[in-house]
């Protein structure tokens, strides 16, 4: 879903950046960042540790504890992950710079980060809105996916025996390193690596993936984003881990059965036009010689 003529800045006209560690590069665009809104009259809260900024007017602050109109995040997708993972309120619209590896998710490059960022001050964008998954194991309930929840076993390399219920119909059952559910966003990511279809993001869908099943028992599926998918662990000794975007993790205990479903939440990225297509083409599709 997109949002055409966002509302960018608000009263408060704060901005929080995010950079990726270690990089000189990086801390530079930072610094040009931090420039380019303070010139404005923006207040910007920086995340401390990620960007090496010298500027007393900018504000040290925890993701955990900004409250800002959007954030600038210059790296790749696990730095957006990782953002995610930690900002208080997760529909904050993102504002990603590309200097990762794939950056499949990011918006600019860094070359045209300053005028791209000149757009979105303008109002010369729009915003697009990513389904997210919840998931839990009963009344346990784990944190939002922006890409997959993962269940795998808890020790790295062993096969697990799965069923999966679709609306409470058993719809497989097999074995594999993992199975996950991934959102369209997702599916172009580790989903993708394990053989699963991209889907798009017009699309209101899901799709489970097994992760290498040793035989053709379990299958890449694609089912609609209303359904309640769940994943149990069928053999009384196997014991196994949920993954939430790789970056958070709960145990499951044999024969718990993992629900998931369509978030209410969802996570809001800033595109200078609705650019899907062109980002697939640019950046995940090989091209040919």
């Amino acid at each position: 879903m997109i949002e055409e003529k966002p509302q960018i800045l608000s009263k408060r006209r704060a901005v929080g950046l995010v950079c990726r560690a270690g990089r000189a590069e990086a801390d530079q665009l930072g610094q040009d960042i931090v420039d380019f809104l303070l010139d404005r009259n923006i207040e910007v809260q920086i995340c401390p540790g990620s960007c090496n900024v010298d500027d007393s007017r900018a504000s040290p602050t925890p993701v955990d504890k900004m409250d800002v109109d959007f954030m600038t995040l210059i790296g790749g997708d696990g730095t957006i992950l990782d953002t995610l993972s930690k900002l208080r309120d997760k529909e904050t619209p993102l504002f990603c710079i590309n200097m990762g590896t794939v950056g499949f998710m990011t918006e600019s490059d860094v070359a045209s980060a300053l005028s791209a960022l000149e757009k979105v001050l303008s109002r010369d964008c729009i915003i697009e809105r990513c389904t997210n998954l919840s998931s839990g194991i009963g009344d346990r309930i784990f944190r939002d996916a922006l890409n997959e929840v993962y269940v795998a076993s808890s020790i790295h390399g062993r096969l697990l025996t799965f069923d999966i219920y679709l609306d409470g119909t058993n719809i497989s059952f097999g074995r594999a390193d993992g199975v996950m559910v991934a959102t369209p966003s997702g599916s172009t990511a580790y989903a993708l690596s394990a053989g699963g279809s991209i889907l798009s993001p017009s699309l209101g869908a899901f799709i489970v993936v097994p992760v290498c099943p040793p035989r053709s028992e379990l299958r890449p599926l694609v089912v609609p984003d209303y359904c309640h998918v769940e994943i149990e662990l069928v053999k009384p000794e196997a014991l196994g881990t949920v993954v939430i975007d790789g970056q958070a993790q709960w145990d499951v205990q044999p024969l718990e059965r993992v629900w998931v479903k369509k978030s209410e939440g969802v996570t809001r990225f800033i595109r200078l036009y609705d650019n899907y297509y062109d980002r697939l083409r640019t950046r995940l599709v090989p091209s040919s010689v």
